[in-house]
């Protein structure tokens, strides 16, 4: 176990490292994930009460990150299996980014890449880091020898907003920067605009800014969607709007009486993003899928 000021890293070995994803309407049937817990530390992450299957508190989430130190070894192996088809789309990842500070010591994903280019297997990372970069050229090998699909997450532009939302994520300029290269790299990237916070970065104005700078930094598609408070979220988000917008509290507990913005709010929401998405003809959907989906091996 190493501790980087007030991050802990674990190691361990993991016996297997897919896991299937029975999500409908999802581009992708498998996933993997390099690391568990992530140093991004957002506020809105719903995914912090995976760290409750490791025993661990959902508040060390951003603190004690797992690291799989065998990844590559074990996805060798099952995508080496005689029923796996390499068509079937694996996301790296589901619930953590593999590209958070820990990969710039460890190189996880790195070594996870090499394994996907060499069984030339259909491939979606996600990620908002500009980290990814420094793997680029085996990304384009990858998207050269099979399908690759990279969606990087850019909920907001405003860099003073981010910081408080965001604290340890690049900046909205480095994500741009990033966009910018996987296209011109001639590789499949998407942008998903989620979540965006209600009456603060949801604006019909400030929602065609962003899918403008997308589209003319060479976004294939845009998905955009509102805040929800699954899992833990709202005991994060409703302090933060009690401290930094006073005056939208009694909004907020009107729009999220469940866990999902009111249905008739975010509908008229959708409606202006679809229309400047066709605007700027950021919609082409077709190029998220690869060529086969998958039930389980």
């Amino acid at each position: 176990m190493k501790k980087t000021d007030d991050v802990i890293y674990e190691h361990t070995q993991v016996e297997n490292i897919l896991h299937h994803v029975n999500v409908w309407f999802l581009p992708f049937r498998w996933g993997i994930n390099t690391y568990r817990g992530c140093e991004h530390n957002c506020i809105y992450c719903n995914a912090r009460y995976t760290h409750e299957y490791l025993g661990l508190p959902t508040g060390e989430f951003a603190h004690k990150i797992i690291v799989k130190d065998n990844a590559a070894e074990i996805l060798d192996k099952e995508l080496s299996k005689e029923k796996w088809n390499k068509k079937w789309t694996v996301n790296l990842s589901t619930v953590t980014y593999p590209y958070q500070p820990a990969e710039r010591q460890f190189k996880i994903t790195q070594d996870v890449l090499k394994v996907f280019l060499k069984h030339h297997n259909a491939l979606m990372v996600t990620t908002k880091s500009d980290l990814i970069l420094r793997d680029i050229e085996i990304l384009s090998e990858i998207a050269q020898t099979g399908f690759l699909n990279v969606v990087l997450t850019i909920p907001l532009s405003d860099e003073e907003l981010q910081k408080n939302i965001e604290p340890k994520a690049p900046s909205f300029q480095k994500r741009i920067d990033v966009l910018n290269k996987i296209h011109k790299a001639g590789i499949t990237v998407g942008v998903t605009a989620i979540p965006l916070f209600p009456q603060i970065t949801d604006g019909e104005k400030d929602v065609e800014k962003l899918v403008k700078i997308f589209a003319e930094n060479g976004a294939d598609y845009v998905i955009i969607d509102l805040l929800n408070f699954r899992e833990e979220t709202r005991n994060r988000i409703m302090p933060f709007i009690k401290e930094q917008y006073p005056t939208l509290v009694s909004n907020y507990e009107e729009l999220y009486k469940t866990n999902y913005c009111d249905k008739e709010y975010a509908k008229q929401v959708r409606k202006y993003a679809n229309r400047v998405i066709k605007k700027y003809h950021v919609d082409k959907y077709d190029k998220m899928f690869s060529y086969h989906k998958s039930k389980s091996i």
